[in-house]
């Protein structure tokens, strides 16, 4: 039996998708029935209503460590998706726990459960960058600095515990997904970026990032899993291109006119200062960080020869995927 964690969202309803295909029996943790829901409508979306079925959900809390212990009977598999994703200051604590205590555990019972391999998904937030700017690789060494977010590490600590974990005897595999375009619930993580666009954006960041179909993500993953190969991570990123590039794309999947004007520094500052103003009055939550302007004025980009080399794979393009997406959405709401 294959255990998923984190099946509601983005990477692992996807992956619930493909895994059902397969004869091997499926087992997903969720915590609430909703959850439930979210991942539904994604194999709603794609027609396979009936294939939905076949998954066989466990209530269970990645913190709640008998519930683990119980969900993980029969299993022989696991992959771990479960994450919090935020770069908002109150949520400090509560993403350390879910993202630094939640993977302990799961690698912790993996080892008592005696499992056969454990497949992490982490994130390019736990990637280190060079000093010459150059595009980051698996080696690149991740450090803290003053603008570090806590997403990044939150993420980079629970690798740590994934390797702790292979030093124990958990046979492992880690893969460092760059930003993640697909079809799942517009409201949370990366799927915002089609609904801020679906609105009418005016504007677009001036800075690039590495992106990635959640299709090839999910593909990957699982031959990773089911190949020999242990105790490595992989980046996951099919092409770096500009954020103006990025949304021109998802608004023609989306029949909306692209962002036409470039994003200045200080207009981004002065809206996030006005945000946590009227927040302060609570007239309305923050909605963005300074995390995120970082972001949006970065230039980053990721290699991926490894993966390539490793499985010989192509990625698929991220203007049609963006299109392709873009069109799912609309259905959807």
């Amino acid at each position: 039996m294959i255990l998923v964690s984190g099946g509601s969202g983005l990477v692992g309803s996807h992956l619930l998708r493909l895994l059902v295909k397969d004869e091997e029996p499926i087992r997903a943790i969720y915590r609430s029935k909703s959850s439930i829901e979210k991942c539904r409508k994604v194999f709603d979306a794609y027609g396979e209503t009936n294939a939905f079925k076949k998954i066989e959900w466990f209530q269970a809390d990645i913190l709640d460590i008998p519930a683990l212990e119980d969900a993980f009977k029969g299993v022989k598999k696991v992959y771990h998706s479960a994450a919090m994703v935020s770069f908002k200051d109150k949520d400090h604590q509560q993403l350390f726990k879910v993202n630094i205590e939640g993977t302990a555990n799961m690698v912790n019972v993996s080892l008592q459960a005696d499992i056969e391999k454990f497949c992490f998904v982490s994130s390019v937030a736990a990637i280190g960058k060079y000093r010459d700017e150059s595009c980051s690789d698996e080696d690149a060494l991740w450090q803290k600095e003053a603008s570090t977010s806590d997403y990044s590490i939150s993420k980079f600590t629970a690798e740590n515990e994934v390797w702790r974990a292979a030093a124990e005897g958990l046979p492992i595999v880690i893969v460092n997904p760059s930003t993640i375009i697909g079809f799942g619930d517009w409201n949370s993580s990366s799927n915002t970026l089609f609904k801020k666009v679906n609105e009418g954006l005016p504007f677009y960041p001036p800075g690039s990032n590495g992106f990635v179909a959640v299709d090839d993500v999910v593909e990957i993953m699982i031959k990773l899993m089911d190949s020999e190969i242990s105790n490595e991570r992989f980046i996951l990123s099919a092409e770096n291109i500009t954020y103006q590039s990025l949304f021109s794309f998802l608004a023609q999947g989306l029949d909306k006119k692209p962002p036409q004007y470039k994003l200045n520094k200080w207009m981004a500052v002065s809206y996030l200062w006005f945000e946590r103003l009227i927040s302060l009055m609570g007239l309305k939550r923050t909605s963005i960080s300074r995390a995120n302007i970082r972001t949006a004025f970065s230039n980053r980009c990721y290699k991926n020869e490894k993966v390539k080399s490793t499985l010989g794979i192509e990625f698929r393009s991220i203007e049609q995927t963006a299109k392709d997406c873009g069109k799912l959405y609309l259905k959807a709401n």
